[in-house]
């Protein structure tokens, strides 16, 4: 790592990719992209261009690199955890999209590599840094709503063209379906502002007819607390990519709909028909996300500059994944399974 900026090498050059991408951009005083990995050479090629970054097809010779400080792991599910692991083991701080392992087990070996090796390591998980979300924490450490009774989320949109055309590695079953993919946020954000989830029952359908997957899921049980809790995952969905969280207490709720405006309403009892909106977040229905992976992608940076946890509690990131499994383990089983 040169003095005050880190050198950062991307693997995989997807869509996502961009957004990281805009991130370290956004920050060039503080980090630079210096290499590049695609399997598609020409792909790598373009998107190393404008930084003037080394271009790699094999991961790998990437992770060998001696002039790469942090890997950014941007690839499909399935190889988050091999290429993750080969980064940590080299000495190199890595970012790892979101699910961050295919296992739990998988997750836990990555956290413990990283503590082993003395490295900054985490998983790319936007949730913590959605304005919408970031209220929501405020007022609930404000008590505003009193004791937690129901929690409902939904993450939803279209991947159908993906699936149909059946060249995209989406809905492919070596990566699991939109349990596991969409799930981990909003398994995320019930560890980080609920404690984390403490049974649950799951069902999963396929309803397109290419899909080899799941590509619609509805998970119900208990949190921590013993509030129930109830999110829906789909990529049927035609309409903008978006989510939706409820938060219901004793003194009153809070809707979060990213494609409402307002976006976030403060409802304070059974009588306040029109509730109170809550104006600190902004109305972005095609903004949020992208604003809220670029932080995550800057917060990281700044994390190993400054020698300091990442906000993104990786072990937030493997509860995720642990309910992921205990859900797809309920739609086999057909009943509840605690964790």
């Amino acid at each position: 790592m040169t003095k005050n900026k880190v050198r950062v090498g991307i693997v995989g050059a997807g869509g996502i990719a961009y957004v990281h991408e805009a991130g370290y951009s956004e920050l060039d005083d503080l980090c630079q992209i210096v290499a590049v990995c695609d399997i598609n050479e020409a792909v790598a090629r373009d998107r190393a261009a404008p930084y003037q970054a080394r271009v790699y097809t094999d991961y790998k010779a990437l992770i060998a690199d001696a002039d790469v400080d942090m890997v950014d792991v941007v690839v499909p599910h399935r190889w988050h955890y091999p290429v993750a692991l080969a980064a940590l083991e080299q000495g190199k701080h890595v970012l790892v999209e979101k699910p961050m392992a295919m296992t739990p087990e998988q997750a836990l070996h990555l956290i413990t590599t990283a503590q082993d090796r003395g490295v900054t390591f985490t998983v790319a998980e936007n949730t913590p840094f959605v304005a919408a979300y970031v209220e929501v924490e405020r007022l609930l450490r404000a008590n505003a709503l009193g004791d937690i009774r129901f929690v409902s989320t939904t993450i939803a949109g279209s991947e159908v063209a993906r699936i149909k055309s059946g060249t995209s590695w989406v809905g492919s079953p070596e990566n699991q379906g939109v349990l596991l993919d969409s799930g981990v946020h909003s398994f995320y954000l019930m560890r980080w502002l609920f404690g984390g989830v403490r049974d649950v029952q799951a069902f999963a359908y396929k309803v397109i007819p290419e899909s080899q997957v799941d590509d619609h899921a509805i998970t119900i049980g208990h949190l921590a607390n013993g509030a129930v809790f109830e999110t829906t995952q789909s990529c049927i969905v035609e309409a903008p990519w978006t989510e939706r969280l409820e938060v219901h207490g004793s003194l009153g709720s809070l809707i979060v709909d990213h494609l409402a405006n307002p976006t976030v309403v403060h409802f304070k009892g059974p009588d306040d028909v029109e509730g109170t909106p809550v104006t600190e977040v902004a109305y972005e229905p095609l903004a949020w996300k992208y604003f809220s992976i670029v932080a995550e992608v800057q917060d990281f940076v700044r994390a190993i500059l400054e020698g300091r946890p990442p906000r993104i509690d990786p072990y937030y990131g493997y509860h995720a994944i642990q309910v992921a499994e205990a859900a797809y383990a309920s739609i086999a089983q057909g009943k509840a399974v605690s964790l």
